[in-house]
């Protein structure tokens, strides 16, 4: 039997978006990592009828519920309450817990009161997961086939109860389940959403999940395999994977979690090659993401930014006849930019370009979104035209990604 796993966050706070479910991204990594998935998710308000409602639902299909926030004195925090409604079990003072929360105010100089003492009351039954850091302790509770985890919200504390608590028991439940997970992401360039599921149509697994996500015009596949052992699980996601990388071939540039730019720095490094740029309307945005990455020194040699004309002639000796024959924003003059780039940093592979980002600036021959890009790589110009729709920061950023997708596969 496969591990369902749900999430319930509590907290007006979340709900109206003052506070980020940072918990929630968290937990769902956290949990990933460990070989399983979150199945569900709910966030509910501060509202007991609705927050016994969540328990419900998540007791009627999940086997593993996580339960953040409202553990806290005050009024508004209802969770031990609801649970206690729920499970039909009686709030039982534990006094070692009243008794470590008046020496926590003790320890902080604050006063001890009769709202406080509200937290060191757990449903019947429950098993305490203690807090080392605060004052709301978590309590775990059964309910026939399903394990309910009840933790406070705040991150630093609800962090270190799960590692010490939940996540120790993960491992048992994975393999008594037989119920094993392969994890693998494949990341796409070059071809919208829509096109890539069209190139993989037909590929398909009862063991494998197959999801989705658009970041940044790349495309990101999530592929989850399962397995009775984890080698079975292995062996399924390998088989998957292979039918997919057949498909979309070199529109593929990783595996790893890792980006456009990371895997040209890596190849420049393994090819022991140094590269400048000559940047226009991308305004630097191409060097700086790879200067972002650590090491980059090892293979980064020049960067300038010659934004205008007199730039253009004054640093790269671009002539003023050929800007003012052929335009600023054309296959000439960055060919001219490039040469006299590698002329003047001693570079392996040098990159210049110039192109029009917008909103203005724009002509019936060059619209805006025309950028022109010349590669020198191994003393031979190869120079590109790109037609990009966006906003200026749009174009920009889509320039930046097609040079770093030329490289990786020119390299």
């Amino acid at each position: 039997m496969r591990n369902i796993i749900e999430i319930i966050t509590t907290g007006e706070e979340i709900l109206s978006g003052i506070t980020q479910d940072t918990n929630f991204s968290w937990l769902c990594d956290s949990i990933y990592n460990y070989g399983l998935k979150v199945n569900y998710h709910q966030c509910v308000g501060d509202n007991l009828e609705h927050l016994i409602n969540s328990l419900e639902l998540a007791s009627s299909r999940s086997n593993i519920v996580i339960f953040t926030g409202g553990l806290g004195p005050t009024d508004d925090d209802l969770t031990r309450l609801a649970a206690s409604k729920f499970f039909n079990a009686k709030l039982i003072q534990n006094k070692k817990i009243e008794e470590k929360i008046k020496n926590i105010f003790k320890k902080r100089k604050r006063k001890y009161s009769n709202i406080n003492r509200r937290q060191s009351f757990f449903p019947e039954g429950s098993k305490i997961i203690d807090n080392p850091f605060g004052t709301a302790d978590g309590f775990l509770i059964k309910k026939k086939n399903t394990s309910f985890y009840f933790f406070p919200g705040v991150p630093k504390e609800l962090k270190i109860m799960i590692e010490k608590s939940l996540f120790k028991n993960f491992y048992k439940l994975i393999k008594s389940s037989k119920n094993f997970m392969k994890s693998e992401m494949l990341k796409v360039y070059g071809l919208p959403e829509s096109e890539v599921a069209e190139m993989i149509n037909g590929i398909s697994s009862a063991n494998t999940e197959l999801g989705y996500r658009p970041s940044n015009f790349e495309i990101h596949l999530r592929l989850t395999s399962f397995g009775n052992t984890s080698k079975d699980a292995a062996s399924e996601s390998k088989r998957f994977k292979s039918r997919i990388e057949k498909r979309l071939k070199n529109f593929i540039f990783s595996d790893q979690d890792e980006t456009l730019a990371e895997v040209v720095f890596k190849k420049l490094l393994s090819n022991k090659m140094s590269i400048s740029f000559a940047e226009s309307c991308t305004g630097g945005m191409i060097s700086n993401t790879l200067t972002d990455i650590p090491g980059s020194s090892q293979v980064y040699g020049l960067g300038i930014n010659t934004y205008s004309n007199i730039a253009k002639n004054k640093i790269l000796n671009v002539p003023f006849k050929l800007i003012n024959k052929y335009g600023a924003v054309s296959r000439e003059v960055v060919k001219s930019m490039v040469k006299n780039l590698i002329s003047l940093s001693g570079s392996d592979v040098g990159v210049a370009i110039s192109g029009v980002a917008g909103p203005g600036g724009g002509t019936k021959d060059k619209p805006v979104g025309t950028v022109f890009v010349a590669y020198m790589i191994n003393n031979k110009v190869i120079t590109r035209k790109y037609f990009l729709t966006g906003a200026r920061k749009t174009v920009k950023l889509r320039t930046t990604l097609e040079v770093f997708d030329f490289l990786r596969k020119n390299l």
